[in-house]
């Protein structure tokens, strides 16, 4: 799967007009949704046909109501990866898809609950980080077939997301993958052999990580699906205005933060699961084969049915949080 994508040249105007009309006031509520870094990629990149950061592309997209396979000017078969595990491919291509709620068919109504899972699963994840203090978070899942973690939650500290793919066999969550084990690394995480991954990506992101803590999800049985990596634990009383360096506490991650995100662990996994099991039901349609309950079929209305009912059951949840 291709990390980035750009508008083609032959819908450029359209996605010009599109921003120039939404952006004109028409939704008072479209820079809360944007957030302060997208407009910027929208303005430098998107409008201009360069390359943007995959999850980007296809969040902009979602908000300004376009069709990102249409305007990256990709065919249908060549915009669906095989490459990436089920459980990426389940929670960035589907839930990034724009919704409609005029159309209720089952790949409508399986594509908003995948929507709704992986939205619980951000921000459960970045509620751990807020409470470990945490300044970024991100969570890898685990793509065994090509031997690779791909970020689906990664926080760019502007209130957007990156897309980071790192070989399992190297750098903090690749150890932490393997291992099976919980890695914590103190201050400083560059004098740490293993941090070599850690610094390709910072020289990527302009960013600098001082402290690490990985934390591998395992299944029921005991396999690593994700990584829980929170980057560069905060001071409790720190002035905002400050250069990191200052605002990071240097004795990093304590044994009490472990403890507390334990707690967070199994509702992670838990909807971790509920993903693989919307991938499957996907795989079940594709192929033909008859969904059933009870042992009894169910027909295309009553899977529907059911698919929005646990999708309004995990929305009040979501409101609640």
């Amino acid at each position: 799967m291709s990390k980035t994508l750009s508008v083609h040249p032959r819908y450029i105007q359209e996605v010009e007009r599109v921003w120039k009309y939404k952006s004109n006031e028409r939704e008072p509520d479209l820079p809360e949704k944007l957030g302060r870094s997208l407009p910027i990629v929208i303005d430098n990149l998107f409008l201009k046909g360069q390359p943007v950061n995959r999850h980007n592309f296809l969040q902009i997209c979602q908000i300004l109501g376009l069709d990102w396979q249409e305007v990256a000017g990709l065919e249908v078969g060549d915009a669906q990866s095989t490459s990436l595990s089920a459980l990426i491919n389940s929670c960035t291509t589907q839930a990034n898809s724009s919704p409609d709620n005029s159309l209720n068919t089952v790949d409508d109504a399986l594509n908003d609950l995948v929507r709704t899972l992986c939205e619980m699963l951000g921000r459960l994840t970045r509620r751990a980080g807020d409470l470990l203090r945490a300044d970024r978070t991100s969570i890898f899942l685990l793509d065994r077939s090509k031997k690779e973690a791909g970020s689906l939650i990664a926080e760019d500290g502007q209130g957007g997301s990156l897309m980071i793919d790192i070989p399992m066999n190297r750098g903090i969550v690749g150890l932490a993958a393997m291992s099976s084990k919980v890695v914590n690394i103190p201050f400083d995480v560059y004098d740490d052999p293993r941090s070599e991954q850690a610094k390709k990506t910072d020289q990527r992101t302009g960013y600098r990580t001082y402290t690490i803590l990985a934390w591998p999800l395992l299944n029921n049985q005991q396999e690593v699906v994700a990584v829980v990596q929170f980057i560069n634990k905060l001071n409790l009383n720190y002035d905002p205005k400050d250069d990191l360096f200052k605002r990071i506490n240097t004795k990093g991650f304590a044994p009490e933060d472990e403890v507390v995100f334990a707690k967070f662990a199994p509702s992670i996994l838990g909807i971790l699961g509920k993903c693989q099991l919307c991938y499957q039901l996907a795989q079940k349609l594709k192929d033909n084969q008859e969904i059933t309950r009870g042992g009894v079929a169910l027909t295309e209305t009553e899977l529907i049915t059911e698919l929005r009912q646990r999708e309004q059951q995990l929305l009040q949840n979501l409101s609640k949080w």
